[in-house]
């Protein structure tokens, strides 16, 4: 199977309301947030990793299309061609290689400046309890950071186009559009049902802002480049 393409995507995810991907932390300190978000560990900067991307992208499809929020292990179908088969040995027998790549998404310098200046912090500190449903009073106070309505991420997908898929690159766009709109319709993170999470894609209503194809061309004495295809080509 021959690599004959490589396709880079990239738009812009604007956070509509409160988003939170939770981190970890080795040890708690007195007045520590009790659900930190996760944060790259050198810059402090709260990030969105691919794996959440890619896999509420792939659930949401799952669910629109098959019916199910299993992950798919058929090996055939476009979910599992674009996402990669759930298991190592797909029900087919044969193990496709993953089409779509999903990097970290990071904030814009835009958005850092901006809540920096405003907030003096990358999140908000958001005060949760748990209200007895009898007597409605609150109890088990607990504090959790969220990145702020506003803020900005750059996302970047990247597919793999082999010989026998170049007909289907489109369809492959088509899908990755179908699951960034699926997000915006539903929610991304945690604790989406109660108002977190609401995201939006793209701009001036394109999903996909900016789109690189990079050409892998063998030369006559037997070397590899790759090239980047021209709009005009």
């Amino acid at each position: 199977m021959l690599l004959k393409q490589i396709i880079v995507l990239k738009t812009i995810m604007k956070i509509k309301t409160g988003l939170r991907i939770g981190g970890s932390r080795e040890e708690l300190k007195i007045g520590d947030i009790d659900n930190p978000v996760i944060r790259d560990p050198l810059t402090n900067e709260p990030y969105i990793p691919g794996s959440s991307l890619k896999g509420k992208m792939r659930s949401s499809l799952e669910i629109t299309l098959k019916g199910t929020k299993d992950p798919c292990n058929c090996g055939n179908c476009p979910i599992c061609v674009l996402f990669g088969a759930a298991k190592n040995k797909p029900q087919s027998g044969e193990k496709e290689v993953t089409r779509l790549i999903v990097r970290d998404s990071f904030m814009t310098e835009k958005s850092k400046k901006l809540l920096l200046d405003f907030v003096g912090d990358y999140v908000e500190i958001k005060k949760e309890n748990v209200i007895n449903r009898v007597t409605g009073v609150a109890k088990d106070p607990r504090t959790l950071d969220r990145i702020p309505a506003g803020t900005e991420f750059e996302c970047e997908f990247v597919l793999r186009i082999y010989q026998k898929d170049q007909e289907k690159v489109e369809e492959y766009i088509k899908y990755i559009e179908t699951a960034l709109t699926l997000i915006e319709l539903t929610y991304l993170g945690g604790s989406g049902t109660r108002g977190y999470g609401k995201v939006e894609f793209g701009e001036n209503g394109n999903k996909i802002i900016e789109k690189k194809v990079y050409e892998i061309v063998k030369s006559e004495d037997g070397f590899v480049k790759v090239e980047e295809k021209s709009e005009d080509s």
